[in-house]
């Protein structure tokens, strides 16, 4: 190595990443609001599963045929029990009522669901301890099951007894849906260690969509069967992926592998600045649930016209996941894609209501346009959250294996769980008592702040944080000791 050569390596880069192919070659990927000083090589741990069947010669097909059946297998999983959990939006509150339940309540046990999923989702993060594969499996039974089990309460006796057995029956399908979600992400970035990015955002389309599809499919069920079918049959559609993954799905955890350790992820600043702007884009989606529906019949929406609006909300923001994931992987501009989705947030809320602020008279073909506008904003900061903390945690040392990606999986499902039980409640309670008007510019303002401390946050990070500092020396492998010598003896001349 000349000494043209060492400076170019010791040369600060702003959007760099350090980190390395399975041959050891200096790879710098893109990341906003670091400048790095490289002078050893990191490596990633290379992963058996993306690497099964390729050889020397060039690969016939970018994805094999080991990662082409598990994003199957999930995907397929994912589709049926995230639409089991929004299939009783539109029957279930009607039915509660006439067995004596209150609408407080009602909202209580959707509540469950995501108390559930929240406390249990860091516990299933330690995936090397029960398996990836096994928490996977085990979650989509439990949660078939309660799905079947759910359609006998019709028969429950009204009061104290079908409530309680909602509640028990709910919580048991949110540890289940737990289970099965964060198994779910962690098996999908170990697998694609290249493209975590395009294969999240995949997958957070297929479960976007499952929230566009599962409200109607719901209602068209249960005005042909009643209460049970819709049940059944969704329930049954869990366990028949449940029984298909149990022979395609493959083994992910490996019985040597230790487990993620949270208390060192949870010690890195910049996560509590991602797990901020995931919380708060999940809040700005399920926050749509109790209010959306009054205010567009106020403006003159049919039962049709409402529930075409919501499936609409949904399918933009599962098909903007798409290109927004390839965005991630190619572009690595996470931070900047969150802070300009929160900004784009603030707008949208601010024309939903609309605002007090801004005088405007609300009209159907308003709603019509700031609607998809908030979805696609509301990805834009929600797709980058999983592949930002990833890379965030190896920098700073955690080892890149199955714990870690089991960690950071538990993490964002908690949190996710931990907004969509948020969201209705503070949407609810605004609007309750301002109007709904004033919850949108609530709302908004919320989102100004969150987009502030990101600014904030990615001045400090690269003034103090990674900007000025090495990567962690659990991340790659030490230079050879010349190189060493050399970047010693430059530093020392400088």
């Amino acid at each position: 190595m000349d000494h043209d050569e060492i400076s170019l390596s010791g040369k600060s880069n702003l959007e760099a990443t350090p980190t390395a192919s399975n041959d050891n070659t200096l790879v710098m990927e893109k990341n906003q609001w670091q400048e790095t000083v490289v002078d050893d090589t990191p490596t990633i741990k290379s992963n058996p599963a993306a690497s099964e069947g390729d050889s020397a010669a060039a690969p016939t097909s970018k994805f094999t045929f080991h990662q082409k059946i598990t994003f199957l297998s999930v995907a397929l999983t994912s589709l049926s029990t995230w639409s089991t959990y929004s299939v009783i939006a539109v029957f279930f509150p009607t039915e509660a009522a006439a067995k004596g339940m209150s609408p407080t309540v009602v909202g209580l046990v959707f509540s469950s669901f995501s108390v559930a999923s929240g406390i249990s989702a860091p516990i299933f993060g330690k995936l090397p301890l029960f398996g990836a594969r096994f928490v996977f499996l085990a979650g989509a039974f439990v949660t078939g099951g309660c799905n079947l089990l759910f359609g006998f309460l019709e028969n429950m006796a009204p009061g104290a007894t079908f409530t309680a057995f909602c509640f028990a029956i709910r919580t048991l399908e949110g540890l289940g849906s737990s289970a099965c979600n964060t198994a779910s992400g962690a098996i999908i970035s170990f697998t694609f260690p290249e493209n975590v990015g395009a294969a999240m955002s995949l997958l957070e389309c297929v479960i976007g969509m499952s929230f566009a599809i599962g409200p109607a499919m719901g209602g068209l069920i249960y005005n042909a069967g009643g209460f049970k079918l819709p049940f059944f049959v969704l329930g049954g559609l869990v366990l028949v992926c449940f029984a298909i993954n149990y022979f395609l799905m493959p083994d992910h955890a490996s019985e040597h592998e230790e487990s993620g350790s949270m208390v060192q992820v949870l010690k890195i600043p910049a996560i509590w600045v991602l797990l901020l702007f995931l919380c708060t884009s999940t809040v700005g989606f399920s926050s749509m649930d109790p209010v959306l529906s009054p205010h567009l019949q106020q403006l003159g929406y049919g039962v049709v016209g409402r529930s075409l609006t919501f499936a609409a909300f949904g399918a933009f923001y599962a098909f903007s996941a798409i290109p927004l994931g390839y965005i991630v992987d190619k572009k690595g501009c996470t931070r900047t894609l969150m802070v300009l989705g929160a900004f784009g947030t603030v707008i949208g809320f601010l024309l939903l209501g609309p605002s007090p602020l801004l005088n405007i008279t609300p009209s159907v073909v308003l709603i019509g346009v700031v609607l998809p506008f908030i979805a696609i904003m509301l990805a834009m900061m929600t797709i980058p959250t999983l592949p930002d903390m990833l890379i965030t945690a190896k920098w700073y040392g955690v080892p890149d294996n199955l714990g870690l990606i089991g960690i950071v999986s538990g993490l964002w499902n908690a949190v996710m769980s931990f907004g969509a039980m948020l969201g209705p409640i503070v949407s609810g309670t605004l609007t309750d008592h301002y109007g709904f008007e004033y919850f949108t510019t609530v709302i908004a303002s919320w989102f100004v702040v969150v987009m502030l401390i990101g600014c904030f946050f990615g001045v400090w990070e690269y003034r103090c944080g990674k900007g000025r500092r090495l990567p962690k020396e659990g991340v790659g492998v030490k230079a050879s000791s010349t190189e060493e010598e050399k970047v010693l003896l430059l530093s020392e001349e400088a």
